[in-house]
């Protein structure tokens, strides 16, 4: 503000003709005129200084754009005093005209009505009262001076209006003064108004100084007043258009009352004792404005007596009212749910409210002064500060806080943040516990997301993570190299299928089923890594997610769960074996979540098609398994009505001459484009897809027909015993019985020479598989067990089955020529089938070698490319015949 050109402007013009007028005092230098330029310029400033001032709003605004007003009527009276002075009557001359005097009258009686339309801040009668003290003692100084240099001032200026504009603008600067005092400012900036003041007050003192330039016309008291006026105004109005960019701070009065009254009659009283004296007249005169301004005074102070009773009187009602509240907060805080508490800017406790000991087990006494932070959970604690309320904010958060017992406490906090207000200047906070209402919602959420007998992750939540990890893995894939491969290799799933595991649920009950599953769970958390997600996806399947992890790693993990699952597990008193297939798939930028789980469930299945008990990564080639799997089932269930499904029969022999015992009866599939498809090829796809029911029915019945055309013709000679498979699928459907019952009234086969072939895992649970096999053995029908010895063996099947024949796997019997442990399977077999009145058969028998040795450790059946390959049924007959025998390679 200092540096404003406007004000720079002003100083220079006051100094300017401050300097003009000391040169011109001795004698006259220059030309009159010249000292009259600087005059109307600065009134002229200080009047577009005032208007630039008055853009504010409200009254501090009015009251500069009159300010403005008084100062271009200032203008006009510095111009009609300049030509007074110049050419008028008896030029030179200090004499004014009547016209010029009223100019400069109206602008301070302007001023005047100017300062008394400033709103006023305190009861209209004290303030009156203040303001005739004031004024009344004002009237007294000037009444002294005027009656003691009035005469000279007149006689000087030519007119008697000159002494009473300089009594005007006297009590206007007084009147701005008493304003400030007594009422406030308005509006106004303070600083602005006392620089008003004074420069008024200022002004009418350079006013009076007339006298003294009587000797010297050719100077005039406006060459020094008005442009002193003028830079005290351009002060005041530029102070005032500053104080609206500062920041108003509030300011606290300095006392409850005005010293100015009182001050102003002190002066009063100074003036009587100065003008005692010989004239009479000026004594009474002095005398009687004392008495008057001690009876404004009385008047004054009684209306405060008044005013302080009232105001006693409404405090006393006002602290009962106090109290009262003051009783009833008390109560409602001290028997309220909630805990009250007030921090400081530290975090420390100023106040706490007694359910502090309810909930908390704290006294107020223990938490004064205490930091609350070090009884919040440090998990809960930088989210706490971080949702620290913001000035005059508030913020609601849950944070556990502990116990006097040590235990942690949930409690929701809503707290509020009043440092700014001097009647508390703290954070006040609300709590309210939470605890059971808390753990009772996390129950739910964990019983929604988990699953409720492993406690591991349930498909929902399973499906939120691996969402979660593909979107991760994705994003990083969109980033620089260095970053991927910090990020680890990539994000795998592994998808896990216990083998068998109904037949162990349908035979041993639900019970040890679940507790089965309970180990499972267990041996696969085990074996993953912190971060990995176990979850169970319902019955026997489980899936893993492996973030961040290499093909390496999901490799090693794959093979732990195999391992983990090899050893027994002993479920509700029951020793078990159990097995699992396994399907890993590994993330790739162009699979979602779901693709990623359906690679995994393909990579699974393979597993199992592979023999079970294994891993299988999923590559490329496996979408094309799943398509040709599907394309083979829609053409495999119009096989059968395109006649492209035929029977083979493959020969089993007794040992050691050769004849031909019985057949078993091999389906076998010439496609049109395909050509001979490979049963390995299309009967898994027949057991998935349900096709293997109506298929068997057909294979079941065409081996029936050719067993009984075989008995009709070759009599004796013909193949006893015709085998037939049954997979697992056939053995649940209810209608099996059934249909081998019809096939055999409807071909006329004896039922003692049909041989259904089972697999141990078919009927190891037990259950409708179970009871279908009874059934068929009832109808006069023989069970072999296929396979035997690589499924679930167990001596107590060959006791609950009804079970004729024992068929014993390639697999045992490749190893008969072999060490002694080799062979030590196909040994304890055959001694179990004699000790158990079972016909043994010996499967895949390839070499002489093994026809000898299978004859020396008791075998008395057998079958294999060594004695014959599956035949259609017009080869089987000539092999009936005595001669030649099947001992000779094939």
């Amino acid at each position: 503000m200092r540096s404003h050109p406007a004000l720079r402007g002003a100083v220079i013009l006051a100094v300017l003709s401050t300097a003009w007028l000391a040169a011109q005092w001795p004698h006259v230098i220059v030309h009159p005129a010249i000292g009259w330029i600087p005059v109307p310029l600065s009134a002229g400033l200080a009047a577009a200084v005032c208007f630039r001032t008055a853009r504010l709003a409200g009254p501090a605004g009015r009251f500069w754009r009159h300010l403005g007003i008084i100062m271009l009527i200032l203008l006009g009276g510095v111009l009609s005093s300049a030509v007074d002075s110049l050419v008028g009557p008896g030029a030179p001359t200090q004499r004014s005209s009547s016209f010029t005097m009223t100019l400069y009258l109206g602008a301070v009686l302007v001023l005047v009505w100017a300062l008394l339309r400033l709103p006023v801040r305190r009861r209209l009668i004290t303030f009156g009262l203040d303001l005739a003290v004031v004024v009344c003692a004002v009237s007294l100084m000037t009444w002294f001076f005027a009656a003691r240099g009035s005469v000279e001032l007149a006689r000087v200026t030519g007119t008697a209006w000159a002494i009473f504009g300089v009594v005007v603008l006297l009590f206007a600067g007084l009147l701005a003064v008493a304003k400030v005092a007594l009422a406030g400012t308005g509006g106004l900036d303070r600083t602005a108004l006392w620089v008003l003041g004074g420069t008024v007050i200022a002004g009418a003192a350079l006013g009076a100084i007339a006298p003294l330039l009587e000797s010297r016309p050719y100077l005039n008291d406006c060459h020094l007043s008005i442009p002193v006026c003028a830079a005290g105004i351009t002060l005041a109005a530029l102070v005032q258009r500053f104080a609206v960019v500062r920041v108003a701070t509030p300011r606290a009065p300095s006392r409850p009352f005005s010293l100015l009254p009182y001050l102003a009659v002190i002066v009063a009283d100074g003036f009587v004792l100065a003008g005692i004296g010989p004239d009479q007249r000026h004594t009474r005169v002095l005398v009687g404005g004392s008495v008057l301004l001690t009876l404004l005074v009385v008047a004054r102070q009684l209306i405060s007596f008044y005013e302080n009773s009232t105001l006693l009187a409404r405090v006393d009602a006002s602290m009962l009212e106090l109290r009262r509240h003051e009783r009833r907060f008390r109560s409602l805080v001290q028997n309220s749910a909630d805990i009250f508490a007030i921090t400081d800017a530290a975090g420390r406790v100023t106040y706490a409210s007694p359910s502090l000991l309810r909930f908390l087990g704290l006294s107020v006494e223990e938490i004064l002064g205490a930091t609350l932070s070090d009884r919040v959970h440090p998990d809960d604690l930088v989210e706490a500060r971080r949702l620290a309320p913001t000035p005059a904010g508030t913020v609601t958060q849950q944070v556990r806080v502990r116990h006097a017992d040590g235990d942690w406490r949930w409690f929701e906090v809503v707290s509020s943040n009043l440092l700014h207000d001097p009647s508390v200047r703290g954070i006040v906070s609300n709590a309210r516990d939470i605890t059971e209402a808390r753990r009772y919602q996390d129950q739910l959420s964990y019983q929604a997301s988990h699953d409720a007998l492993t406690g591991l992750a349930n498909r929902a939540l399973f499906n939120t993570a691996t969402t979660q990890a593909v979107r991760v893995a994705q994003s990083s894939s969109g980033t620089s190299p260095d970053r991927r491969r910090s990020s680890a290799a990539g994000l795998a799933l592994a998808l896990v299928d216990l083998d068998d595991f109904k037949a162990i649920n349908d035979r041993l009950g639900h019970a040890v089923g679940d507790a089965l599953l309970i180990e499972v769970s267990e041996r696969l958390r085990a074996s993953v890594r912190p971060g990995d997600t176990v979850a169970r996806l319902g019955g026997d399947e489980f899936a893993v997610l492996l973030p961040s992890s290499s093909v390496a790693e999901s490799a090693r993990i794959a093979e732990a769960f195999i391992d983990a699952l090899a050893a027994p597990v002993r479920a509700a008193g029951y020793e078990l074996l159990i097995q699992a297939s396994i399907g890993v798939a590994r993330h790739t930028a162009d699979c979602d979540a779901s693709d990623l789980l359906r690679r995994a469930d393909m990579a699974m299945y393979a597993a199992k098609e592979l023999g079970k008990s294994r891993w299988v990564e999923y590559g490329p080639e496996l979408d094309a398994h799943a398509v040709e799997h599907a394309q083979i089932a829609a053409e495999l269930s119009q096989a059968l009505d395109r006649d492209e499904l035929f029977v083979l029969y493959q020969p089993i022999v007794g040992l050691p001459d050769g004849d031909v015992r019985g057949v078993e009866a091999l389906i076998r599939w010439r496609h049109p484009t395909r050509g001979l498809v490979s049963p390995v090829t299309f009967i898994p796809v027949a057991e998935r897809t349900g096709l293997i029911v109506p298929i068997g029915a057909w294979i079941l019945r065409q081996a029936c027909t050719q067993g009984a055309q075989w008995a009709s013709s070759l009599g004796d000679r013909a193949p006893w015993k015709i085998s037939v498979n049954a997979s697992a699928r056939q053995l649940l459907e209810p209608a099996f019985v059934g249909v081998v019952a019809d096939t055999l009234a409807d071909t006329g086969l004896d039922p003692a020479r049909l041989t259904i072939e089972i697999t141990e895992t078919a009927v190891f649970g037990g259950g409708r598989a179970l009871d279908t096999v009874r059934a068929l053995h009832a109808l006069g029908v023989k069970i072999a067990l296929d396979d035997f010895g690589t499924g679930h063996s167990s001596l107590g099947l060959l006791r609950t089955c009804p079970v004729d024949v024992l068929k014993v796997d390639k697999s045992f019997v490749d190893g008969v020529t072999g060490t002694v442990e080799q062979e030590a399977i196909a040994t304890s077999i055959s001694e179990i089938a004699q000790a158990l009145r079972l016909e043994a058969v010996a499967e895949g028998v390839e070499t002489a070698e093994q026809a000898s040795r299978l004859l020396e450790l008791g075998y008395r059946l057998a079958q294999g490319f060594y004695f014959a390959r599956p035949l259609p049924a017009a080869e089987i007959a000539p092999l009936c015949t005595p001669e030649p025998s099947l001992t000779s390679p094939a």
